[in-house]
């Protein structure tokens, strides 16, 4: 949701040599990218951590830190790299380590023009999209060809998980019933998506249909290179689906306990959100406390009505 910030900040400083500094998981998707002289990581908000950070970035004498993360910790290792302008939300007590000190907005706004509201109001032009920031190199994409090109198309992506917690899942016994509509009515292809805490879910649907299951099997790079080069992507409220948002590619995003009002997908890209405005939701919880009913009032068919339209 940050892409689009990331690249206006990119064009802003298109004549200085621009850093990365974020969780490892984050920066694997700049892996290769020319754009950034550096990429460094950051998998601790441990003392010992920012202070080892800190020392690293001080070597290379940056002019200016832009703070997209809100915590405190982001404005303690800018300052002590000795970073002589610092810009960021007021936020976590951290305003007094700030030398552009941005205001919150007044008004709920979603995820994404958060981040950019943020950056105009520190001076730099905003772009509308973050279309094209993600890149995938000729071989990343050969690999993904390779493992699609003998399959029946449409080819359809399910990531029947979600990070969170289980109050952002549709359940798999819908991905199920899902893939068999799409089988059975357009002949399509079912990949399954994700990482290692999603296998039993995907072995659960492997064992009621037929996909091709590559949970757990792949890297994000990989994860990447096919969302690229498939037809469509089916998913719950999840990075997955900001990434296919930002490849420009179709997606079904399914929201239960968060709102997709708040954060939806970035960019312009075909899409369709299913969401069923109940009186819980948005709840915000990781697992749900009464009975589920934003999700399970989400049928398969009204999902493979909006997939079979994507697709047409």
């Amino acid at each position: 949701m940050s892409l689009p910030a990331l690249k206006s900040i990119i064009a802003h400083y298109k004549n200085d040599k621009i850093a990365l500094l974020s969780r490892g998981l984050v920066l694997d998707l700049f892996k290769g990218d020319k754009r950034f002289f550096k990429l460094y990581p950051i998998d601790s908000g441990k003392l010992k951590t920012l202070f080892n950070v800190s020392k690293l970035l001080g070597q290379e004498r940056f002019n200016t830190a832009i703070l997209l993360q809100n915590a405190i910790g982001a404005a303690i290792i800018a300052k002590l790299s000795g970073i002589p302008e610092i810009i960021g939300y007021k936020t976590d007590f951290r305003g007094f380590l700030l030398t552009k000190s941005i205001d919150l907005p007044e008004k709920p706004i979603t995820q994404e023009n958060y981040f950019l509201n943020m950056i105009k109001q520190a001076g730099i032009n905003s772009l509308d999209d973050g279309f094209g920031m993600l890149r995938l190199s000729k071989s990343e994409n050969n690999w993904a060809e390779s493992k699609l090109c003998k399959l029946d198309k449409p080819i359809v992506v399910f990531f029947p998980g979600a990070a969170y917690g289980q109050a952002k899942r549709w359940p798999y016994q819908n991905f199920i019933s899902l893939a068999r509509l799409l089988y059975n009515n357009l002949g399509a292809t079912i990949i399954l998506i994700g990482s290692k805490i999603e296998q039993e879910i995907g072995a659960a649907i492997e064992s009621a249909v037929s996909v091709k299951n590559f949970i757990g099997k792949t890297t994000l790079r990989e994860t990447m290179a096919l969302l690229a080069n498939s037809d469509l992507l089916i998913t719950n409220d999840s990075g997955p689906m900001h990434i296919a948002a930002a490849l420009g590619k179709p997606l079904i995003g399914i929201y239960g306990s968060t709102d997709p009002r708040r954060t939806p997908p970035i960019g312009n890209t075909k899409r369709k959100i299913i969401y069923k405005n109940v009186s819980c939701s948005p709840c915000f919880l990781r697992t749900c406390p009464t009975d589920f009913r934003c999700m399970k009032q989400i049928n398969p068919s009204e999902v493979f009505e909006a997939a079979k339209e994507l697709l047409s």
